[in-house]
């Protein structure tokens, strides 16, 4: 059925760059101090709006996922059309989460909000459902650092771990009926993340108003939970023993934690007299993370040692999502708005 899966975007664009390295001392990247929108692609009404991006690893395309469960790729450069992968209709659920595929740049997997893992193929443009989890809405999903192994959160409070070869479900961790339950998620699951350097560490964040620690060689799973995030989208990231997490609350919505200590070491501003009330977050270079949501309707690139606002992506309805590619350099913003805008960071 399919080989070896994903492995995170980060570690493999590390690779990637390594290998593309020169000898010589690497020069130091400029700061970043603008951002410009360059496209926006509209989509239909009845899709319903973006719930869900993500860009090919060569950035030269786009996957987009609607509330009325539609799937289409676009290219990253003009915004044209390249296909229309799954159509939109009522009575589908959300797409959820798109992961590309980093070895196979033609094949990505969505989760949806009735349960379902779908491969879709770009060149073939054939849609697969692999795997189906009948009782629950799979809201996120993430790969292992080697690749074997990915998992899934949602809505029934179980973190599912799968082998990305044969697609056979491996664990479950908690759940809504589960003996651990109280050692596991309180309640739903909206992000989850593996640690860019160990193969077997990943983190949750959802609406128990925590982070849990998990370590896949544990039955239990569980190792340690941070109290405080409340997290109602993919706004959970990790780089260098730092966690970024957006909250879906009023006020100091945008926090960077440290790993080892569980505490905050930054508050990232992120004013909104109406509240901030976050969806989305990702860390990018130069000390810079995006973040966006309902609150101001924009996605906002904070440069976080100063609190310096670099440039922002204003939508007329709520931010759903981001994706960001080459350290932030080219994003995309989806919202209820029917329309996705490209931006370039420099």
């Amino acid at each position: 059925m399919f080989n070896l899966w994903s492995v995170h975007r980060c570690h493999w664009e590390f690779v990637n760059n390594l290998k593309k390295a020169s000898p010589k001392k690497a020069k130091k990247q400029p700061e970043f101090t603008n951002v410009d929108v360059f496209k926006e692609i509209p989509i239909q009404q009845e899709d319903g709006g973006i719930y869900s991006l993500q860009f090919s690893f060569d950035a030269k395309s786009l996957a987009a996922g609607y509330k009325h469960g539609g799937i289409q790729l676009f290219s990253a450069e003009t915004g044209g059309l390249l296909r229309d992968l799954r159509d939109s209709r009522l009575g589908r659920e959300a797409v959820m989460c798109l992961r590309f595929h980093p070895d196979h740049e033609e094949t990505f997997l969505a989760t949806t909000a009735d349960g379902m893992v779908l491969s879709c193929d770009t060149e073939e443009g054939v849609v697969l459902e692999v795997i189906k989890e009948p009782t629950n809405a799979i809201n996120i999903m993430d790969f292992c650092l080697d690749g074997q192994t990915f998992a899934t959160g949602g809505s029934d409070l179980a973190v599912r771990l799968y082998d990305s070869r044969t697609m056979q479900l491996l664990y479950t961790y908690g759940g809504e009926n589960s003996n651990h339950r109280e050692e596991g998620c309180m309640n739903r699951i909206y992000a989850l993340k593996f640690s860019p350097e160990n193969n077997d560490i990943f983190i949750t964040g959802g609406w128990d108003d925590s982070l849990k620690i998990f370590d896949k060689r544990s039955k239990q799973g569980v190792r340690r939970s941070i109290p405080g995030p409340h997290i109602c989208g993919d706004a959970l990231d990790l780089k260098k023993g730092q966690i970024l997490t957006g909250s879906w609350v009023s006020e100091s919505s945008l926090q960077i934690w440290n790993y080892s200590e569980g505490t905050v070491e930054v508050d990232v501003p992120f004013p909104n007299e109406n509240g901030e009330y976050l969806y989305c977050a990702q860390f990018c270079d130069n000390n810079v993370v995006l973040a966006g949501g309902s609150g101001t309707n924009n996605v906002q690139a904070i440069h976080y040692p100063t609190g310096k606002l670099v440039g922002k992506v204003q939508m007329e309805k709520p931010v759903h999502c981001i994706d960001s590619i080459h350290g932030g350099r080219m994003f995309a913003v989806g919202s209820c708005q029917n329309v996705i805008k490209l931006a370039k960071m420099s």
